[in-house]
């Protein structure tokens, strides 16, 4: 049996070992490969960043003879200047570290060199300089090799009469940077240009590639990230490649993964090794501390619910007081021990009932703590409201509840106090607000009614005050107008003309009947509105308007114009020539005080309505006051010379009429009243 069990565990392990190995492999190879993909991008990086100052060092060499005129010199005859200017492109040569530099003519003819052995052929030297003066690039390669060729015009003046070459190796640029194992590849398809830090790389062979690419595989990372490896014979080589597009070269960095394979496999290895070492670790050392953790645990719990207990019994917002059959104190919370203002010591002579024995006067309460080891089947107190005692001897109101409890096998008596001295005050300063609140309601009340009767009469005195100024409003226009009349009969009678007297006097008489008819509608008014509009002819009452106010008008410029067509309007007789003779008085008082007055008034049919419009060039209104002018009271006049009642009054007819009245200013100066009638058919 015990053989089985461990021919088990063996085959248990192996299998864990088995997974463990396999999938630390491959979250290794994650990790390794991705360390490799980085450090290789930043190699890569480094590594074109120095191609491209290279080149660039290259492009600028020609310059440095091109700005010197002894070479312009040489190239325009002066041979005595040979031994000079090939000293000078020996030592450019060398401080470059260069292969040769050369002077060519615009034929491609080599007229000077730094090397004795010139390595250019004549159609590479025509080659650059067909370039050079189609302006077309400088740059070129010798095939089959490492060179470089950098070229630039020289001029004399505007002139190309010459080329400038300088020859450069570019192994430089690959020497320094492989290291083992690794490679580097360049190679520009226009110029067959190639060169590579490891001789297993040929030109044909990476033309191959590009064409075929048959060795080639992808993965993708755990991040995402997709990486290229090349299998080459036995070898694997993680891969970066990027096309220059201003140089037209594609640089290609090949780093081997052997070394990180075995990494990988012998890093899984131990960790499996390690981790199954730590597993048995972990078996031996927790089968020891789980009985310890158990022990440990078990004490823990009982100390934490000891400390919970105490916790709830010290911050709990009540008294708690344990006792005995006999009434001894056994525990009590901090909360009991401020109410009753007990010290530690205290407590321990003193018997539970005598905190109530002095202040209760409910003997039935104080018989049942005082025998509770007789009485004990009766203990079912619950919120008894009772007095407590402090051990000053002060009183306070408290809830009592007693009940038994079973304690190992001692039977103790759990009473819960509740200081209730808040809640009582409370009560009591409600009551007493309450009272007070009451009090003040019916003095309130007393108040309103005093102030509501005042108000009652003010009321009436008012009402009265305004009728007595409406009356008086109304009835000093006829007045005014009788008062001409008589004026203008007296010196009618003085000049002989008889016949205009007595229209005026027949005038005078319709203004004492229209008084008599305006206080027949004042009284009317008073205690019956306007039923129903009724037809009425308007060019009589404004006939009889403008006959009141011509005097009034003599130093007016005054137009009137009315639409043909227009006779009647729906409304009342009365009203109309009120509403109208209100208008047009206060148009002559708001162009009193100025130079040029003037009103207008025009009647415009407007099809179902007729619209009467009344203009001044008047003093008018401010624009916060245009919406106040209809109410009652309110003018603009002098004191004594109106009660601002002629626009209330006249849209208040306007209203029994069913008509509209409405301001607005007459720019630049005065007012515009537009009032609106329904047109009547007859």
């Amino acid at each position: 049996m015990y053989g089985r069990r461990l021919l088990v565990a063996v085959i248990l392990v192996g299998v864990l070992m088995g997974l463990m190995q396999t999938l630390s492999q491959k979250i290794i190879y994650q990790w390794k490969i991705e360390t490799t993909q980085r450090n290789a991008e930043d190699r890569f990086l480094g590594y074109i960043k120095s191609v491209r100052r290279t080149l660039q060092r290259f492009d600028y060499l020609p310059f440095l003879v091109t700005k010197d005129d002894t070479s312009v010199k040489y190239l325009k005859g002066q041979e005595e200047r040979y031994q000079e200017l090939q000293a000078q492109l020996i030592t450019l040569d060398k401080a470059a570290n260069t292969r040769g530099w050369y002077l060519l003519n615009t034929k491609g003819q080599i007229k000077l060199s730094s090397v004795d052995n010139q390595r250019l052929g004549s159609h590479i030297t025509k080659q650059i300089t067909e370039k050079v003066l189609l302006n077309s690039g400088a740059v070129s390669h010798v095939v089959g090799s490492s060179d470089y060729l950098v070229a630039a015009p020289l001029y004399d003046g505007s002139e190309i009469i010459g080329v400038i070459v300088v020859q450069a190796d570019l192994n430089m640029l690959i020497e320094q940077w492989f290291s083992k194992g690794e490679a580097i590849l360049a190679h520009q398809a226009s110029s067959s240009l190639f060169l590579s830090s490891d001789t297993l790389f040929s030109s044909s062979w990476f033309e191959g590639y590009f064409t075929h690419g048959s060795f080639s595989e992808y993965q993708t990372l755990y991040d995402g990230t997709r990486i290229e490896m090349w299998q080459i014979k036995a070898e694997r080589y993680l891969v970066q490649s990027v096309l220059l597009d201003d140089l037209d070269w594609r640089l290609v960095y090949l780093t081997p993964l052997a070394s990180l394979n075995q990494t990988v496999l012998w890093t899984s290895w131990s960790s499996v090794f390690i981790g199954l070492m730590i597993f048995l670790l972990v078996v031996v050392s927790r089968q020891r501390k789980q009985k310890i953790a158990a022990y440990q645990k078990m004490q823990e719990w009982i100390k934490a619910s000891e400390h919970r207990l105490s916790q709830m019994i010290n911050k709990t917002h009540v008294g708690l007081i344990l006792a005995d059959s006999q009434g001894q104190i056994k525990v009590m919370n901090p909360m009991a021990k401020r109410y009753f203002s007990l010290s530690e010591s205290m407590i321990r002579n003193i018997r539970v009932w005598q905190l109530f024995e002095n202040g209760s006067s409910d003997t039935t309460i104080l018989s049942l703590l005082k025998n509770l080891n007789t009485l004990s089947y009766l203990i079912d107190l619950n919120q008894v409201e009772t007095l407590g005692q402090r051990s000053d001897g002060s009183l306070f109101p408290v809830i009592l509840s007693v009940n038994a409890l079973s304690w190992s096998d001692e039977r103790l008596y759990l009473c819960t106090i509740i200081d209730i001295s808040k809640r009582k005050r409370a009560e009591l300063a409600l009551k007493q607000t309450n009272q007070l609140l009451q009090y003040k309601v019916e003095e309130r009340t007393l108040e309103l009614e005093s102030a509501h009767q005042e108000l009652v009469e003010s009321s009436k005195m008012a009402a009265l005050g305004r009728m007595s100024s409406a009356i008086v409003h109304e009835l000093n226009q006829p007045l005014t107008g009788m008062k001409t009349l008589f004026s203008t009969n007296k010196l009618l009678l003085e000049k002989g003309a008889i016949d205009q007297v007595k229209d005026n006097t027949v005038l005078a008489v319709t203004l004492i009947e229209r008084m008599i008819s305006m206080t027949r509608q004042l009284k009317s008014f008073a205690f019956q509105r306007l039923e129903a509009p009724s037809s009425v002819n308007f060019r009589d009452a404004l006939h009889e308007v403008l006959t009141i106010f011509q005097l009034k008008l003599e130093h007016v410029e005054f137009n009137i114009d009315i639409e043909a067509g227009v006779n009647s309007v729906l409304g009342e007789e009365a009203r109309l020539r009120q509403v109208l003779g209100n208008l047009l008085s206060n148009a002559i008082d708001a162009v009193a005080d100025v130079k040029s007055p003037s009103i207008s008034i025009q009647v415009i049919d407007r099809i179902d309505q007729v619209e009467f419009k009344i203009s001044d060039n008047g003093v008018g209104v401010d624009d916060d006051k245009l919406e106040s002018i209809f109410e009652p009271f309110y003018t603009t006049k002098k004191i004594g010379e109106g009660l601002g009642l002629g626009l209330a009054i006249s849209a208040n007819n306007t209203r029994d009429m069913q008509g509209k009245l409405t301001a607005s200013h007459n720019y630049p100066s005065g007012m515009v009243f537009i009032l609106t009638m329904s047109k009547s058919d007859k």
